[in-house]
């Protein structure tokens, strides 16, 4: 005779795992669904009759996972040294491996662009550009922040939101009931598994979060990115995703361009076209970038440009003014702080002229790669020996802060 048991219910505990995940986007504007590993390959354009010289780029596309570095590692060491753009598409994925990625991109001097590449079915090495739904969300952004130039269509998803580390533990429950059967002259019990189901539950590490977004604020001020972006980043929670408006990717200094895709090959040129280096520079006064007012006077700096005094550089010339009169520029300096460049310095190196221009040469191309949103910082430090004096510091995009339009138009 059976007669029915108690029913006990045992858990064992497994393994903790620990990961970064890039969590879905809100409901109501979903990206794509999260493709396969990132790939990252060399493109020959397929248009028709570009022969020979059609365009080339790297093409970025999938998740970024731990293998993803080394991918882009192995793709550039496969160029050769030349320095083709990027073309990214993705969802996001790990996010120290996409900081290091930016980094990369950075050091190497690179383009990038966010596109979908279409390779085609007789080459995997050929193919066309897709700009139907132009996507970089999560940490796809940190990869994207490594651009020297960052072209952004303005139709694209560019997602932000919070990234946070989870901890998830899954515990597997066994239902088991307690069967009494008689067997001879006693009672026998016997426990016998009548269901198992898994339970997960998920908690937020606080410390590693904090953590992550400390390297997320350092990686993009190193890229010279506007602090709005990050606080558009940590301020959007992880299970949402917020898209940027053009304004927004503009704003923030994520897109040094908004424009088609293509507008990342606006610097490469065929071989029969010439070099910048060749153009002469006409000496030109190109306008005045103010800095407030100072004893009742505004104070502007007079930016002018003339032919370099080597091959490929250009000369840069500024006046100080106040008001309209000149002010001593003898002893004091101008620095220009670019993104991923040293300081560049410029003096007045004439002492008998105390209110002369003060002058520095950089490199054409530097100029010429220059994007209007790129964030610059610059600053004018008055004499040593004036103890009492203050430094006049700007910090903005530079079209604002080097005329950048009226620099290209003038020297590229």
């Amino acid at each position: 005779m059976e007669s029915p048991g108690i029913v006990s219910r045992i858990a064992s505990r497994l393994a903790l795992a620990l990961s970064l995940l890039a969590l879905p986007a809100a409901a109501q504007d979903k990206p794509a669904p999260a493709p396969e590993p990132m790939r990252i390959v060399p493109v020959r354009s397929a248009e028709p009759g570009c022969e020979p010289h059609c365009r080339e780029w790297l093409s970025a596309q999938g998740a970024i996972t731990n293998d993803t570095l080394e991918e882009l590692r192995r793709a550039l060491a496969g160029l050769g040294g030349r320095k083709l753009p990027i073309l990214i598409y993705s969802t996001g994925g790990t996010v120290e491996v996409a900081i290091a990625m930016g980094e990369l991109i950075r050091q190497q001097g690179l383009d990038i662009a966010v596109a979908r590449t279409l390779l085609t079915q007789r080459d995997p090495n050929l193919g066309t550009i897709d700009e139907r739904s132009p996507l970089c969300s999560s940490a796809c952004t940190f990869v994207l922040a490594g651009g020297v130039r960052r072209i952004i269509p303005p139709q694209s998803r560019i997602g932000v939101h919070q990234q946070t580390i989870l901890e998830t533990e899954t515990t597997t429950v066994r239902d088991y009931q307690i069967v009494r059967r008689r067997e001879g002259d006693r009672m026998v019990e016997r426990r016998e598994l009548v269901n198992e189901r898994k339970e997960t539950r998920t908690v937020k590490q606080e410390q590693a979060t904090g953590e992550i977004d400390a390297k997320i604020a350092r990686h993009l001020d190193a890229m010279g990115l506007d602090r709005s972006f990050l606080k558009l980043t940590v301020s959007t929670p992880a299970d949402t995703m917020r898209y940027l408006r053009p304004e927004e990717m503009r704003a923030t200094t994520i897109a040094t361009q908004l424009s088609p895709a293509a507008a990342i090959f606006s610097e490469q040129r065929s071989e029969a076209a010439p070099a910048p280096a060749d153009r002469r520079i006409a000496p030109a006064i190109l306008g005045n970038i103010g800095f407030g007012q100072h004893r009742g006077r505004e104070i502007r700096l007079e930016l002018a440009v003339r032919e370099g005094s080597q091959p490929g550089e250009v000369g840069l010339r500024m006046r100080l003014l106040s008001g309209n009169a000149p002010i001593a520029t003898r002893l004091r300096t101008v620095t220009i702080g670019l993104p991923g460049a040293a300081p560049i310095v410029a003096s007045n190196e004439d002492s008998s002229q105390p209110e002369g221009p003060m002058t520095t040469e950089i490199a054409r191309e530097q100029l010429c790669r220059l994007g209007d949103l790129e964030q610059i910082v610059l600053r004018i430090d008055p004499r040593e020996d004036d103890a009492s004096a203050k430094s006049w510091i700007q910090t903005g995009s530079a079209s604002e802060l080097l005329l950048a339009p009226a620099l290209r138009a003038a020297v590229c």
